[in-house]
């Protein structure tokens, strides 16, 4: 068996530019997403906002999300990866400016459908260009930190309504988080463009340079999708699109990671992260520091189950992750259930660290590494984009119906649709998940393009 090649100081370099990236896309994500978690009830207070209201302030940033991840395929494949990274940090500075101003509600949501968009870009960006810029013995790991990263966001947002002890504070709370673009151009600044989509536009010499840059194998011949430049490339037909969409197993490939998606979204995961003081008062904490400190040591928990599945990502695969995590998931939210119909409250939350930690190692970042690495180049800025769509897209759904469900049918109810989401994701990882570490993903393509049943496009 062949070793690994080991960390020495110019990989090692190359995998902390391209790291640091993925984590500042992945910080954006998550401190965006889970801001309105700690300050919702201050801002309902501030703008008068029903529970229908403070759902549409909710979700006017989940459907921005969607519509960048939509955009976000177009701008990748035209400009490339780093330029449609700037556009999402630039964005999202802008979007926590305003919010820092503390302006009036319609400023304010302005805010947030930018701050959203930025969101929507980088979710599907960041994880492209980390699976196209890292090395293949540590695509797993260097992926799935954009997950972690998410945790970290979260758990931050988490902390700063406990930190801060004050209702009024959110304004400066929230829009900390340019902190974040910050970094995130920063890291920018540092990485060469990817050497796939420099392929794939003809330029093979930046090419070669940013491969060897990034301490990644540099094959035209696989990567490259014509000679031609983007702006040169004569628009194919529908037929061809179509046609060669058919090749293979691309639908199916598709067609798994958007289920993936859905599955991730439909399985709990974000009525839980923005609404989880919310719920630990459904569950018989009391309003104010106890369900805040509760929902601390929930982003705490998913932070650290994120850092185990990092360690293991690359050593015990995706399919066992993906089958034991989701079958604990299962047993968290039934957890959750009993303890809502019987009263206890402390067997709630240890119900609801259990599907944390379980969704953290299997549902949380296995989506993003099988996109990453299943998607063939062809389609990969389209396929993508489709899948992170699709999540954000179902993440909405949730966003906007939640508190309403739980007022008209009970937290038990809801929590046990959530469970059976997470029944289904069960029998989809024993079933169509391939095992695909320390596969090349020319050689994942290869299999794809030919044909090769989802089960077999990894390891055998």
């Amino acid at each position: 068996m062949k070793p690994l090649p080991t960390m020495e100081g110019p990989m090692a370099f190359s995998l902390a530019r391209v790291a640091l990236l993925t984590v500042a896309s992945g910080l954006l994500f998550g401190y965006s997403t889970a801001s309105i978690a700690g300050w919702l009830e201050p801002i309902a207070g501030t703008y008068d906002l029903s529970i229908a209201g403070q759902e549409y302030f909710t979700v006017s940033l989940v459907i921005s999300c969607f519509a960048g991840a939509l955009a976000a395929a177009p701008l990748a494949r035209v400009f490339g990866r780093r330029p449609a990274l700037l556009v999402a940090f630039v964005l999202a500075l802008g979007g926590y400016s305003i919010t820092v101003l503390a302006p009036g509600l319609g400023w304010l949501v302005v805010a947030r459908v930018m701050m959203g968009l930025a969101v929507g870009v980088s979710s599907t960006v960041a994880p492209m260009y980390a699976g196209e810029a890292t090395p293949a013995h540590r695509r797993g790991g260097v992926v799935s930190l954009f997950q972690l990263a998410v945790t970290l966001g979260i758990l931050a947002a988490y902390a700063v309504p406990l930190w801060l002890e004050d209702p009024d504070a959110w304004p400066a709370a929230i829009g900390g988080g340019a902190i974040i673009t910050l970094l995130g151009l920063a890291a920018l600044a540092s990485v060469p463009e990817s050497p796939l989509w420099l392929e794939s536009v003809g330029r093979s010499e930046r090419a070669r340079r940013a491969a060897a840059a990034l301490g990644v194998e540099h094959q035209p011949a696989v990567l490259a999708v014509d000679t031609l430049s983007e702006r040169d490339r004569p628009a194919p037909s529908l037929r061809d699109r179509f046609g060669s969409l058919r090749q293979g197993a691309t639908v199916a490939v598709l067609a798994l990671c958007c289920a993936m998606f859905i599955l991730q979204n439909l399985s709990g995961i974000d009525g839980i992260l923005y609404y989880a003081p919310k719920i630990f008062i459904e569950l018989g904490f009391p309003a104010g520091v106890a369900a805040l400190g509760a929902t601390f040591g929930l982003g705490l928990v998913n932070v650290v189950a994120t850092v185990i599945a990092i360690l293991v990502v690359d050593r015990l695969g995706r399919r066992p992750l993906a089958i034991y995590g989701a079958a604990v998931m299962v047993l968290g939210l039934c957890a959750v259930v009993a303890a809502n119909l019987f009263d206890l409250p402390l067997l709630g939350l240890s119900g609801l660290c259990v599907y944390i930690a379980a969704f953290a190692i299997s549902l949380g970042p296995l989506p993003y590494v099988l996109m990453a690495e299943l998607v063939p180049s062809t389609y990969r800025e389209a396929g993508l984009s489709a899948a992170s769509a699709t999540s954000w897209l179902f993440n909405a759904l949730v966003a906007v119906f939640f508190l309403t469900g739980v007022t008209a049918f009970g937290l038990a109810v809801v929590f046990m649709l959530f469970a059976a989401v997470c029944a289904l994701a069960l029998v989809v990882a024993v079933v169509w998940i391939p095992e695909t570490r320390g596969c090349a993903l020319e050689e994942i393509e290869e299999k794809v393009v030919s044909g090769v049943p989802l089960r077999r496009l990894g390891r055998s």
